[in-house]
């Protein structure tokens, strides 16, 4: 079960999966305000579970793939679940703390953005957690990935892009550090130039084929 929010012409794995002869399923998940990490991994899990029951899918080789909100989520499954063979995940928060307070958009490295951050997205927005870090650290703390980095399992995939002015690179770059100096396997895929989606054709004809050499 992949997911993928991006044929192999143009950058969307997910097609090409189907292609090749996996089943694709994309969860609906049930959110609350304030667990939103923790609401994709119950959700996740609960309708893996049920493809595993309904015998569609082998309980040992299913992959599991998202990118930007997906992205962080799957960061964040990848550190608390044992259903997943291997995951893939792209452009994705994993530490909410430092996200909060970065510039969305724009730093003296990376231009052109909307110069904003990230307040309202996590307050109000699609983040959904209704509070600041300071209210619950706790909650920020444990709902990002870089957290439980030491509890990982499977091989883990990162893609992003260097000049992303939605999501910070550094955000992959330090997981993907985490992840090796606690003895994970982990591979970076790094966009020179690229933003929050690769948008050249042969940056994503190579995220494609290194996608399926990973899963």
């Amino acid at each position: 079960a992949i997911r993928r929010s991006t044929p192999a012409q143009t950058g969307r794995p997910a097609i090409e999966a189907v292609s090749r002869g996996y089943i694709q399923m994309i969860p609906d998940i049930y959110y609350n305000t304030g667990s939103s990490h923790d609401d994709q991994l119950n959700c996740v899990e609960a309708a893996t579970r049920k493809v595993i029951a309904m015998g569609y899918a082998d309980p040992q080789r299913i992959g599991l793939h998202g990118h930007s909100y997906a992205g962080e989520g799957s960061a964040y499954i990848a550190t608390k679940s044992r259903l997943f063979a291997a995951v893939g995940e792209g452009a994705g928060v994993t530490d909410l703390y430092t996200d909060f307070n970065q510039e969305w958009g724009w730093s003296y490295q990376v231009m052109g953005g909307s110069g904003d951050n990230g307040n309202q997205y996590y307050m109000y927005g699609q983040g959904r957690w209704g509070f600041p870090p300071w209210q619950k650290p706790d909650v920020y703390h444990d709902e990002s990935a870089l957290t439980h980095v030491p509890e990982v399992t499977e091989p883990i995939l990162i893609m992003h892009g260097t000049a992303d002015t939605t999501v910070s690179f550094i955000e992959s770059l330090n997981f993907y550090n985490a992840l090796r100096f606690n003895g994970k396997t982990a591979y970076l895929l790094a966009y020179l130039g690229a933003g929050h989606h690769v948008s050249t054709l042969a940056a994503r004809k190579d995220l494609t084929v290194r996608v399926f050499q990973f899963f």
